[in-house]
């Protein structure tokens, strides 16, 4: 089959995300009756994650089928970043018709390399080795776990009355959404789409390699931020894999509840994946979870980084003025320096 297309959302796209439509909506007359419109902002289509839409899946044409790869994962034993990364990005490369169990999901050769360089590039805006990292970075840091937490703080500092009040005003996607980011909230706190963005970190490692942006072992090394994450926060594939379809569901504006979905796709195939691990080749390890992180020896995370995105030069230094016989007056800009921001909790990334 061909390799498909990764399609980020519809609001990547066009620039409008649901919190600037929280936004309006809280923007009401003081009495809580009345609307003061009924103009509202209409999302302008559906969420779509990582282009595997069953009723209108997107191809990227002129790439070959991906050869029947062996069962053995090409990725260093003695590590188990290459495990981590199967199993996280797992679910979508079966859905794409890849090989969940081999590093890459697909043969490593030249249609697929362009394959997957066209998807990248397509789908996430990616040219280069540069572009891929700058992006991993990115989900790393801030990721649709940072706007999902903003709308999730505007909601619960809502009274249940008002709260009641302004969902009733909503219907179609724009309902399912907030209803979304409730359960989101109701079920995972602040860990709400964390494993939605670490297991995207998944794909696009494995694409990089396939793309020859990243060798197997950069791939594996820049995973290890992401597996950490889920290590620490996450006790087994189950909560992983539920953080992600939740996740899934808030970002392609999908109701949990209702039969034959995009979400019901991904959660069945993933049960049918977990129920047929072989013995003495599992998929999803849950060892992994008790076991420490096991670096790839002579990578890191941080060296492909710095190799990666070369530091900015640091701005020329001006040249010393002379300095004025008469002391000058200082201006209040002078006087009143700003205080630095606090570094944020992940800027090692």
């Amino acid at each position: 089959m061909w390799l498909a297309a990764l399609k980020p959302g519809a609001t990547e796209r066009c620039g409008l995300r649901a919190e600037h439509v929280w936004g309006i909506m809280k923007m009401r007359d003081k009495r809580w009756g009345k609307w003061s419109g009924k103009a509202w902002v209409v999302l302008l289509c559906i969420l779509l994650f990582a282009g595997c839409d069953n009723k209108k899946e997107e191809k990227v044409k002129g790439t070959a089928a991906p050869a029947e790869a062996p069962m053995e994962s090409p990725e260093d034993d003695s590590a188990n970043l290459g495990a981590w990364t199967r199993a996280m990005g797992s679910v979508l490369i079966e859905l794409n018709e890849g090989n969940a169990y081999v590093f890459g999901g697909y043969e490593k050769n030249r249609d697929n390399k362009s394959g997957a360089a066209k998807i990248l590039k397509s789908s996430w805006g990616i040219k280069s080795k540069k572009d891929l990292l700058k992006k991993i970075r990115e989900l790393l840091r801030t990721g649709d776990r940072t706007a999902f937490r903003e709308e999730a703080k505007d909601m619960n500092a809502m009274s249940k009355e008002k709260l009641k009040i302004a969902m009733k005003q909503l219907s179609g996607d724009m309902l399912v959404h907030y209803q979304m980011v409730q359960h989101n909230w109701k079920a995972w706190k602040k860990k709400g789409l964390l494993a939605w963005d670490m297991c995207r970190i998944s794909h696009l490692a494995q694409w990089g390699y396939i793309a020859d942006y990243l060798t197997l072992e950069e791939a594996q090394a820049v995973m290890e931020p992401a597996i950490r994450k889920c290590r620490e926060n996450f006790a087994s594939w189950d909560e992983v894999q539920n953080n992600w379809l939740d996740g899934y569901c808030l970002f392609a504006t999908i109701d949990r509840k209702a039969a034959n979905t995009d979400y019901t796709v991904r959660k069945n195939l993933y049960q049918e994946l977990k129920n047929e691990q072989k013995e003495g080749q599992p998929l999803y390890d849950d060892q992994l979870f008790q076991q420490e992180v096991k670096p790839l020896p002579g990578y890191s995370f941080q060296k492909v980084m710095k190799e990666g995105l070369p530091a900015k030069k640091p701005a020329a230094t001006p040249k010393a003025e002379a300095k004025p016989k008469t002391k000058a007056k200082t201006s209040p800009e002078e006087t009143t320096k700003p205080k630095a921001k606090a570094e944020r909790a992940d800027s090692e990334y």
